[in-house]
C-alpha cells in the first residue's frame, strides 16, 4: 500500500510554501498529481509552529472531499497534536487513517484517544514509542508494539484488523556505528510482529531511512527500492510511506548500484556508508554537469566484485596422497617400464622427411630401433 507524503509540511517544501501562503488551490493539485502518480492513500500533515494547524486541516480536508480525483482514495491524518487530527477526522467522509498514537502520552491517555477513534471507526496508526523513548532496536520496536496491542485489543476493544504499526524507520548510513543496523533491526521486527499481534499491518516512513543522503533523489530511491523489496517480500510490510512519483522497482537498479544499496541496507560491510558517499558525490556531479552542459565525470570503478571461483574439471579430481615425485606423462614411466624407443612407429610426415635425407644406405634405415636385451635391467628396476 502505497502513501503519498507530498501532502506533508515535513515531506515537501513545496507544500509547506502553499500552505504558508493559503493556496489550497495548487494544494490539491499536488495531491491529485499523487492519485494519478499510483498513490493508494494521501497522507496528510499541515503541523507546524507557524501555521495553525487545527484551521489549516479543517480547511484542506473540506476541500479534499470535494473533488473526486482526490476523494476517492482515502485520507491519512497525520499530526502531532491530537487535537489536530480529531479536526481533521470530524470533516473526513468514510474510513481514515489516523497518525499517529503512542504510549508515550501515558497508557490512560492513550486509552482515551484510541476510544475516540473506535467510536469516529478510523484505522489507526500506533508508533513504536513509550514512556521511556523511541523504540530503536529490534527487541524494543517488539515489545513496545505487543505492549500497545494488549492495551489496544484487551482493554480497548479496538478491532485488530485496524491497527497498524509503526515500528519507527530510522536513518543509516549516518557515520555512526549504532545506526548502522537500524535497517536490519526493521526489516526483521516487521516479521516478529506480524507473528505475535495477529491481524496487525505495519507502517512505514520510508523517507526517514536515506535522510542522510539528502538532495540526491537517484540515491535515495535506490536505497527505498532495496529496503522496500526485502521488507515486504520477506517479512510481510503493508503500508509505505512514499514519493510514488520517484519509487522505482529494486529490477530497475544497476547491478553496482544495487549491491551498494545492499551492503548500506544490511549493514554487510564496514565501509558500506564510505563507498554510498562516494557514489553519491558522483551523482550529484553529473546532475551539476548536466545543468552545465557538460560531459558527465568519469564513474568511479568501485570495489572489484568478490565473485566464487571458476572450477575446472581438474579442480573435481580427488586428491590422493603423494608417495613420490610427480611422473611424466609418457606410458612407459607411468607403468615404470623402460622406454622401448621403437623408432619405426614414429610415421608422423616430418620425421618421414628428415629420414628420406639421411646419409645412411636403405637397409640401414629400416634398423634403426636399435632393440635393447629383455634382461638388460633387473626386475625391479628402477
Amino acid at each position: 500500500l502505497n502513501v503519498g507524503e507530498r501532502c506533508n509540511i515535513a515531506g515537501s517544501i513545496k507544500f509547506k510554501k502553499l500552505m504558508m501562503k493559503g493556496d489550497y488551490g495548487a494544494a490539491m493539485d499536488i495531491a491529485k498529481q499523487q492519485v494519478e502518480d499510483g498513490a493508494h492513500v494521501i497522507d496528510i500533515n499541515v503541523d507546524d509552529g507557524m501555521l495553525d494547524g487545527l484551521a489549516a486541516m479543517q480547511k484542506f480536508v473540506k476541500i479534499a472531499v470535494t473533488e473526486p480525483e482526490i476523494a476517492k482514495v482515502p485520507f491519512m491524518l497525520d499530526a502531532s497534536k491530537f487535537d489536530i487530527v480529531m479536526a481533521g477526522l470530524k470533516w473526513c467522509q468514510g474510513k481514515c487513517i489516523v497518525n499517529s498514537i503512542s504510549l508515550k502520552v501515558g497508557e490512560e491517555l492513550f486509552m482515551e484517544q484510541a476510544t475516540l477513534l473506535k467510536k469516529h471507526g478510523a484505522a489507526v496508526v500506533v508508533m513504536a514509542f513509550d514512556e521511556q523513548g523511541q523504540a530503536a532496536t529490534e527487541d524494543e520496536k517488539i515489545r513496545i508494539c505487543k505492549r500497545s496491542y494488549d492495551v489496544l485489543v484487551n482493554k480497548v476493544g479496538f478491532p485488530p484488523e485496524d491497527i497498524v504499526f509503526d515500528p519507527n524507520v530510522l536513518t543509516i548510513g549516518t557515520g555512526m556505528e549504532e545506526h548502522a543496523n537500524y535497517g536490519v533491526d526493521f526489516i526483521n521486527s516487521v516479521k516478529r510482529i506480524k507473528e505475535e499481534c495477529p491481524y496487525v499491518k505495519i507502517s512505514g516512513g520510508i523517507s526517514n531511512l536515506s535522510f542522510g543522503f539528502r538532495g540526491v533523489t537517484k540515491i535515495r530511491e535506490s536505497i527505498h527500492a532495496v529496503f522496500l523489496h526485502h521488507a515486504i517480500t520477506e517479512s510481510g510490510m503493508d503500508v509505505g510511506i512514499v514519493n510514488s512519483h520517484e519509487l522505482l522497482s529494486v529490477d530497475d537498479l544497476e547491478p553496482d548500484m544495487k549491491l551498494l544499496c545492499e551492503n548500506l541496507v544490511f549493514n554487510k560491510t564496514p565501509d558500506a556508508t564510505d563507498d554510498m558517499l562516494e557514489r553519491t558525490n558522483f551523482e550529484r556531479s553529473v546532475l551539476e554537469a548536466k545543468k552545465k552542459g557538460l560531459p558527465p565525470p568519469r564513474k568511479p570503478r568501485g570495489k572489484l566484485p568478490n565473485l566464487p571461483r571458476v572450477e575446472f574439471d581438474y579442480d573435481k579430481i580427488p586428491p590422493k596422497p603423494a608417495t613420490e615425485p610427480p611422473l611424466p606423462t609418457s606410458a612407459a614411466a607411468r607403468n615404470h617400464v623402460p622406454n622401448p624407443y621403437v623408432n619405426t612407429t614414429l610415421t608422423h610426415e616430418r620425421i618421414q622427411e628428415i629420414r628420406s635425407r639421411s646419409t645412411l644406405s636403405p637397409a640401414q634405415r629400416n634398423d634403426i630401433d636399435y632393440p635393447q636385451p629383455v634382461d638388460l635391467y633387473p626386475t625391479d628396476f628402477p
